[in-house]
């Protein structure tokens, strides 16, 4: 009997890994009343001044957290607005210095995450946001700028209400309003030091937005698996998350009270978030960093639109991560995971009831040539599995989503 073929021997593992700089999550119905003075007592806030949106205010919830915050209850700002305009981060900054807070929490999805990290930033760093912005260039490394943010920032502790993960990572997207520009700030120190996943906090939340967020999260993890920079662990985690979410994000979406799948739907996303962190994301990312920018479309309702678009760009590249996709989807291997696996997330859109155009979103065609430049300077490039080093390599991704 003849002996198989010895299979080829596999390339060495080399990188890092660095774990974000956060103490963990609670997780579960109820977390907030029970956990939360706790939490901030570990991470010695005595006053914590509270950051959210409208919408949490009129349903009442950032009342019921103010009343468990009792006597620590430092103030509030509730001036978050989607896509986090820099005036916005500024006033929300000049609010909390004015309280006498020594810590932060973020009560809402990623804008008022992101906002919340924005405050702590020009907190610690001054309100020159120019300064502190990544910059980066694609096909232009030379070009490319991280600054360190080296001053302490106020502890943050996130109690999110849709699956968006801001909260699990220490980057925040903050939008120049004149240049129509979502600018990127980075630090490991804006990460949240603790995050709360209550379902109970998510009854409200549309069912839209539950959704899109959900779908947010999806195409993160395909993009984890996908990431120049996966590892066994991300490849690991991302495959376990994304098959969580394609079981439970239609049941939790339809009934708010299902507090089970919704739960497991926050798991997913604690899961796959922080391996995110660690390795990259890619072009579905930068599209919706600069859709939302520039145009005002949510990052959840971007990423459904163009995630099959992009995973047909990237499948040259990216083959072996779409057939672990497509195995955890459970759609099998082979030559046509691919399709199969884009059939599967556009039956989930389908059935969430979300847009599948950018069209349909009030796009024009004529904007998309400036969202493409746009991509270009966004960093959530670097680590995607195919290299886009021009303009016109966007537009074809954009005009077949259009």
């Amino acid at each position: 009997m003849a002996a198989e073929p010895a299979r080829p021997a596999a390339a060495p593992l080399v990188g890092r890994i660095t774990h974000p700089a956060a103490e963990g999550i609670v997780y579960g119905p109820g977390t907030t009343r029970a956990e939360l003075g706790k939490l901030l007592d570990r991470c010695g806030v005595g006053r914590a001044f509270v950051v959210t949106t409208p919408s949490v205010v009129r349903c009442g919830l950032a009342e019921r957290v103010e009343a468990i915050l009792g006597p620590r209850f430092a103030g509030r700002f509730d001036g978050s607005r989607e896509h986090t305009p820099e005036p916005v981060v500024l006033a929300g900054a000049a609010a909390a210095a004015a309280s006498g807070a020594d810590g932060l929490i973020s009560l809402g999805g990623s804008s008022v995450v992101d906002l919340t990290k924005g405050i702590a930033m020009v907190l610690a760093e001054g309100d020159d946001l120019s300064r502190l912005r990544v910059e980066f260039h694609a096909g232009q490394p030379g070009r490319n700028r991280r600054p360190e943010l080296d001053q302490p920032k106020l502890p943050h502790l996130s109690l999110p209400t849709t699956l968006s993960g801001a909260e699990f990572t220490g980057a925040a997207g903050i939008t120049d309003p004149i240049g129509g520009v979502k600018q990127i700030y980075r630090d490991p120190k804006l990460t949240p030091r603790w995050v709360v996943l209550d379902p109970e906090l998510t009854r409200d939340t549309p069912a839209a937005l539950w959704a899109a967020t959900g779908m947010k999260a999806l195409a993160d993890t395909v993009e984890v698996l996908c990431s120049r920079r996966a590892t066994p662990l991300s490849d690991a985690v991302a495959v376990a998350a994304l098959a969580m979410l394609l079981e439970e994000l239609g049941p939790a979406t339809a009934d708010p009270d299902n507090l089970g799948a919704r739960g497991r739907c926050q798991f997913a996303v604690g899961m796959a978030l922080p391996q995110l962190a660690m390795v990259g994301v890619g072009l579905v990312a930068g599209l919706r960093h600069q859709l939302g920018g520039g145009l005002g479309v949510g990052h959840g309702v971007a990423s459904t639109i163009v995630l099959p678009h992009v995973l047909r760009w990237n499948a040259p590249a990216a083959a072996p991560a779409l057939q672990r996709a497509a195995q955890a989807a459970g759609v099998g291997g082979g030559d046509g995971a691919v399709e199969a696996l884009v059939a599967t997330i556009e039956q989930l859109t389908r059935t969430l009831g979300l847009p599948t155009r950018l069209r349909d979103v009030g796009i024009a065609e004529d904007d998309l040539a400036g969202v493409a430049d746009h991509v270009l300077g966004d960093g959530a490039l670097a680590t995607n599995p195919r290299q886009v080093t021009d303009a016109s390599e966007v537009l074809e991704v954009l005009h077949a989503a259009w």
